[in-house]
């Protein structure tokens, strides 16, 4: 069985997304926004997210020269246990991988892709909602992300009629920050629609311009996967939603 499911696993990752911080504001020293943290500890979360996703990166990289090298595969194994989210995951009652999975990329392009995309898009939300809400955010959209993947063969696909998608999801296990990313995204939009987003570090766009082409196209994508595309549009899907929700309620609440 956990072979099966790993032929089917999919990639969370954002498109490259750069905000423009005016150079009056500092995100990490700039102490004129209300509700903001110390100085210090939006730095250590910043970096700690970056070391946490690069630690669980190392550790898929000697899982995988064991595997691939040595015919080992106990260190992969428990990695795709520990690491992945999915319905076989959870059956098996390892619930904590909702969680994990979120700082779990096993290959350099994946994980590059997505700190990059991180490291040019949280600095932009900390003035807005400091280090312990950012942090809250980017937990919360990991674990809203892997409910989804496994909610929506369940509720979406059978009402679009996607049989041959759903049993697929229903066997596949999912990995990455992106779905975290994409609630950054989304919050920060939802407190700035006006600003600049740099789709691809070149195309300059209004932050709800491109949020709204980013969303409508996941859905799409979700709805109706391409052949053989191994992005999990289903776990970005959720986080875009968990951002907007973010914004919307749990900011006013505290």
């Amino acid at each position: 069985m956990l072979r099966r499911v790993l032929q089917r696993a999919s990639l969370r990752a954002p498109p490259f997304v750069y905000i423009r911080v005016p150079r009056r504001i500092d995100p990490f020293r700039d102490g004129q926004y209300r509700g903001r943290s110390a100085p210090s500890g939006s730095q250590r979360v910043v970096i700690g997210l970056v070391a946490a996703n690069t630690l669980v990166y190392g550790m898929w990289r000697y899982a995988r020269d064991d595997a691939t090298r040595m015919s080992d595969r106990r260190m992969y194994s428990f990695m795709v246990r520990n690491f992945t989210s999915g319905e076989y995951n959870l059956r098996q009652g390892r619930w904590w991988t909702l969680i994990t999975a979120c700082f779990s990329q096993q290959t350099l392009p994946h994980f590059a892709f997505n700190m990059l995309t991180f490291l040019f898009t949280a600095p932009a939300i900390v003035p807005l909602v400091g280090a312990q809400k950012l942090l809250h955010l980017y937990l919360g959209a990991g674990l809203v992300s892997s409910l989804t993947g496994i909610a929506w063969p369940y509720v979406i696909d059978p009402i679009l009629g996607n049989d041959h998608h759903r049993m697929q999801r229903q066997a596949s296990l999912s990995q990455g920050a992106s779905g975290s990313v994409y609630a950054i995204l989304a919050a920060f939009t939802a407190l700035r629609p006006n600003a600049t987003f740099y789709l691809f570090f070149a195309f300059p766009l209004p932050a709800w311009v491109c949020l709204s082409g980013i969303l409508g196209w996941e859905m799409y994508a979700a709805s109706y996967p391409p052949k053989d595309r191994h992005i999990d549009s289903v776990g970005h899907v959720g986080g875009l939603l968990s951002g907007l929700l973010f914004a919307r309620f749990y900011l006013r609440r505290v």
